[in-house]
């Protein structure tokens, strides 16, 4: 997946960010803010590991991604209000926007990871083939899910802008902040939310294409 300057890069930043939210994590307000930090460690440590696509397995991801999903649009939903106390880069402004984000963020998380599966089975297919001599034709066109299909590409392509656009809304958001009077952890977590959205249209764009 990607090339090993791209995958290095992906590592280093969100191995970055998961050592920041499992602090987050530790010192978490209350238990949905714990929850909502939790779930942003899960999210950089895959995406730390996801170049690499047999350390990432597919379905834990998808069933603890979906799950985080429907947590925060159950939050948007029935709790708005709830975006002012979950930190992750949105405190400082509260909008109930920022949880419909994290439940679009982690369902990129999902489509990550069910797009790795063909890739994953890809090499084990050309793999066996280069052994036994046997399904030679299967190891030929059983490549990633993204490279096969145009509609796969072109929701990878979708997603990575859909982030790059979140990331330069966010520096905004950062910029405004810090030239104003919020707390420095405000302002952290607002970097960290900067950085992840970019560290998304990254591996979206120039990983997974």
């Amino acid at each position: 997946m990607g090339t090993p300057l791209t995958a290095s890069v992906v590592a280093v930043v969100f191995g970055t960010l998961s050592v920041w939210f499992a602090g987050r994590l530790v010192t978490g307000r209350d238990v949905p803010d714990r929850i909502s930090n939790l779930l942003h460690l899960l999210m950089s440590a895959a995406m730390a590991v996801m170049p690499y696509s047999w350390a990432a397995p597919a379905l834990p991801q998808v069933v603890v991604f979906s799950a985080g999903a429907f947590w925060y649009a159950g939050a948007a939903l029935f709790r708005p209000a709830a975006d002012a106390g979950l930190g992750v880069g949105h405190g400082a402004h509260g909008r109930v926007a920022g949880l419909w984000y994290h439940a679009g963020m982690l369902l990129a998380m999902v489509w990550m990871a069910v797009a790795m599966i063909p890739a994953s089975a890809g090499d084990d297919a050309a793999g066996m083939a280069g052994m036994s001599g046997m399904g030679h034709a299967h190891a030929a066109g059983a490549g990633g899910l993204t490279g096969d299909a145009p509609w796969a590409l072109a929701i990878s392509i979708a997603l990575g802008a859909l982030f790059a656009g979140a990331a330069v809304w966010l520096a905004g958001l950062l910029i405004r902040e810090a030239a104003g009077a919020a707390h420095r952890l405000e302002i952290a977590d607002l970097t960290a939310s900067t950085l992840m959205a970019a560290g998304m249209s990254f591996a979206l764009l120039a990983v997974m294409t």
